[in-house]
């Protein structure tokens, strides 16, 4: 057929449905009632329709989906309050149909000439999200059934696909429109539904949480929101301060101009008196709180979140966050209500900071805070590790006392405010997101420059005791009050922005690229090394008052069991923060002549001293866990499931101290001898220069090289250090992924240990087993690497918060 034939078709066909002539919007909205907005919508209960009216097609306006009653689970990220993100869409009349269109904002041009414009839109593709059927018509309006529309699936599946749950699908007949929180406002109309999906077998963690162990039904919640009123002032975004930003490529800007252009998100604040140096703003940041958060956790949070008017004040607004309860009834997924919402998940996950912002300008237009409520029990659970035996609830408590108001027993009596502190830092941490201010990791090397980094608690070994009296910060630092003031000064141009950029690096405050070394999650202090001794010292203290004398009476003894891996692998921060030394390269967001050194590798004697000490964690002493704390890890009681917090064991139920020592020793090694770590260390050059070379030797030295040692126990431990680093080794040697002079390196070290093994003899039977087993395994990879399969190493029980990203 040609295409002339198929053009008079498909304008055959358009003219048969023009022909049915649709009612009047009065005739089919007859007995309904019309929900006034800025998208104004109508409820047809008898035929279960949702129409829509449309009365200004072809004006832009924000639509997207969030989800308003998540999975609970950590297995997905699926959580109550999600937002998702904004798209900038229109209605378009054509014919008998109206599309929802999707514009194209990432590739754009910034200049007003109608053809150079006309180039780069019809060179990049829009989307088409829906095409409605028009089911009534006026004049000046339409209705169009967007029932299929509404309850058809964008959101739910994607995100189990990308999380790895595969094999849920959409069941269409059972989903419904969720009235409890729809409605049309003069700037917004939210329309909410139930959707059902369903997967015939889901992962066992995710089918725990389904009623039916098969059906997962959430809330969708649909967002129409008009384009805010212009005059808002864009700002570029600086590589030197962490902002997030809108991306977009400016196709029209000269080939002499950069193509990629970065708009930094914020709200729009503006001053009373323009004139004054610090006035309150026209329109307030307003955040509200989840009715659902209890006290004293809801104080806590909405405390934390008015820390940032004292940045704002530096930026010359006064009161520029208030914070007010929600409304009853009322939804986060409502445009109208930015603020902080409680969550709930099954085990410990990410709490997390989101906005939407107009794709063409970067102004946020909603945001919320979700707060994880679970991170209070990891939070409460690492204190109860810091008690001193004898210390915890006497028998006469009240047995139905809340755990967090009965922690206030030891060992300092301030456990639950240690638990809320935490939480005020975390509550600021994501009310900073949502300002627009992303990730600082390197910020604990000035103080407590900046809650937008991932904080440990700050405890100190001083006089034998431990101090806690700088746990967490108790107000934002300095590199959040230099964002503020970038980000939010009014009327700043390129050279006041600046100005505040150099300023604030000159009162030390940094940020730098996140493959710099300094950039390190919950890490304290500008020297890593110092901060590794730190953790040790306190790690050591911990698995000494360890055990069932600091619980309280009644309480199972295998609570314990998902505490130890917070005790025992309490410095597990510090050695990833040494380990970003070693082979480290300083990397700077510098630009053109800000003083700025753009490179520099971290100097050999720090690198060095770095290695000295990670090696030293592998000795057999820092691996071991004594026999009363092994005796009293002991399985979950009957019915009761095993907590992921637990270390695998290769016992089955009964605790391996092995196990645990291999988790812990994969921890220090594995990391050291990543690709690129290793290709960085081959690239040092001079005579003090920490080399890849070096760094594999020190390892054999300090495992392999070792004299034997006294006990059986100890014995055990090397064995243990010594397999995972020839493991690891191995691994480098094998790896096809790692340059070709890593890869000769690590297999000339293998080389040499074989002979070095040849001539060893054990200090027992089990040592010359291990001993020939080892020469025999490296025998046969130095012959045939290519066959060597890699065992598995057992996983340390998680550390960060579990799911998402």
């Amino acid at each position: 057929m040609t295409l002339r034939a198929m053009a008079a078709l498909q304008l055959l066909a358009l003219s048969a449905l023009a022909a049915e002539t649709p009612p009047s919007v009065a005739a089919r909205t007859a007995g309904l009632e019309r929900h006034d907005g800025f998208v104004p919508f109508y409820w047809d209960g008898v035929k279960g329709r949702l129409l829509l009216e449309v009365a200004r097609p072809g004006e832009a306006f924000l639509y997207g989906v969030g989800i308003a009653g998540g999975a609970g689970v950590i297995e997905t990220f699926l959580d109550r309050g999600q937002l998702g993100g904004v798209g900038l869409v229109r209605f378009e009349r054509v014919g008998p149909r109206v599309l929802l269109r999707q514009l194209q904002t990432t590739h754009r041009s910034d200049v007003a000439d109608p053809e150079r414009a006309r180039a780069v839109a019809e060179s990049f593709p829009s989307a088409i999200l829906a095409a409605f059927d028009v089911a009534a018509e006026d004049p000046q309006r339409v209705l169009v059934d967007a029932t299929e529309f509404l309850l058809r699936d964008s959101v739910v599946v994607p995100i189990l696909a990308a999380s790895g749950q595969a094999g849920w699908r959409q069941d269409a007949a059972r989903w419904a429109f969720h009235f409890e929180r729809t409605g049309a406002f003069p700037l917004n109309t939210e329309l909410e539904v139930a959707a059902s999906f369903t997967a015939d077998s889901p992962a066992p963690a995710i089918a725990d949480a389904l009623p039916d162990g098969r059906t997962m039904t959430l809330l969708l919640h649909h967002t129409f929101l008009r384009l805010p009123e212009p005059g808002f002032a864009t700002r570029a975004q600086d590589p030197r301060i962490g902002f997030f930003a809108e991306r977009y490529l400016d196709h029209a800007a000269p080939f002499s101009e950069p193509l990629e252009r970065y708009l930094a998100i914020r709200w729009r604040l503006e001053k009373k008196d323009p004139d004054a140096a610090i006035s309150e703003p026209v329109k307030p940041i307003h955040f509200y709180l989840d009715r659902g958060m209890p006290e004293p956790e809801r104080s806590a949070v909405r405390d934390a979140a008015l820390w940032w008017n004292h940045a704002f004040e530096e930026a010359g607004y006064r009161n520029a966050i208030v914070v007010d309860d929600l409304p009853e009834g009322a939804t986060f997924l409502d445009a109208r209500y930015s603020g902080i919402e409680w969550i709930h998940r099954a085990e410990r996950g990410w709490s997390v900071g989101e906005s939407r912002a107009d794709p063409r300008t970067g102004e946020i237009v909603h945001g919320v805070a979700r707060i994880d409520s679970h991170r209070r029990r990891t939070t409460a659970r690492m204190w109860q590790n810091t008690r001193l035996p004898g210390r915890a609830c006497a028998a006469g408590d009240d047995p139905d006392a809340t755990w967090l108001a009965r922690l206030g027993a030891a060992p300092f009596d301030d456990e639950p405010g240690l638990v809320l502190a935490r939480l005020r830092y975390l509550s600021a941490h994501e009310v900073g997101h949502v300002l627009g201010l992303d990730h600082n990791w390197a910020a604990t090397t000035f103080g407590w420059g900046s809650v937008m980094d991932y904080l440990a608690p700050h405890i100190e070994l001083k006089s034998g005791a431990l101090d806690f009296s700088d746990a967490y910060p108790t107000d934002i630092g300095s590199y959040d009050r230099l964002m503020i003031r970038w980000g939010y000064t009014p009327g700043a141009d390129a050279a006041d922005l600046g100005r505040i950029v150099r300023e604030g690096y000159a009162q030390g405050n940094v940020y730098p690229l996140t493959s710099d070394p300094r950039w390190a999650e919950y890490d304290w202090g500008a020297d890593p090394v110092a901060w590794l001794r730190t953790t040790q010292d306190v790690r050591r203290v911990i698995l000494e008052r360890f055990g069932p004398e600091q619980l309280a009476p009644g309480e199972p003894i295998y609570d314990l069991a998902a505490r130890f891996n917070l005790a025992y692998l309490y410095h597990r921060f510090g050695i990833q923060a040494a380990q970003q030394y070693v082979g480290g390269q300083f990397q700077t967001n510098a630009v053109a002549r800000d003083g700025q050194v753009p490179t520099a590798w971290v100097p050999a004697a720090k690198q060095k001293e770095a290695l000295e000490l990670l090696v030293a964690a592998l000795a057999p002493e820092n691996l071991e866990v004594p026999d009363r704390i092994a005796a009293a890890l002991v399985a979950p009681p009957n019915l009761r499931r095993p907590t992921r917090e637990r270390f695998e064991s290769s016992a089955g139920t009964s605790f391996d101290p092995l196990s645990a020592a291999r988790a812990l020793a994969g921890l220090v090694v594995h990391p050291l001898l990543e690709p690129e770590r290793a290709a960085r260390l081959s690239l040092a050059t001079g005579a003090q220069a920490l080399t890849l070379d070096d760094t594999l030797g020190q390892l054999v030295a300090a495992t392999w090289g070792a004299p034997p040692d006294a006990s059986v126990r100890l014995r055990a431990l090397r064995r243990v250090s010594q397999r995972v680093v020839l493991e690891a080794m191995m691994a480098l040697a094998s790896n096809s992924g790692a340059a070709s002079d890593v890869r000769a390196a690590a297999t000339a070290r293998l080389a040499r240990l074989r002979s070095q093994l040849k001539l060893r003899r054990g200090a027992d039977a089990a040592d010359e087993a291990h001993l020939r087993l080892a020469e025999r395994d490296l025998g046969d990879f130095l012959e045939r690497p290519e066959m060597r399969k890699a065992p598995a190493q057992p996983p340390a029980p998680p550390g960060r918060p579990i799911g998402g990203s």
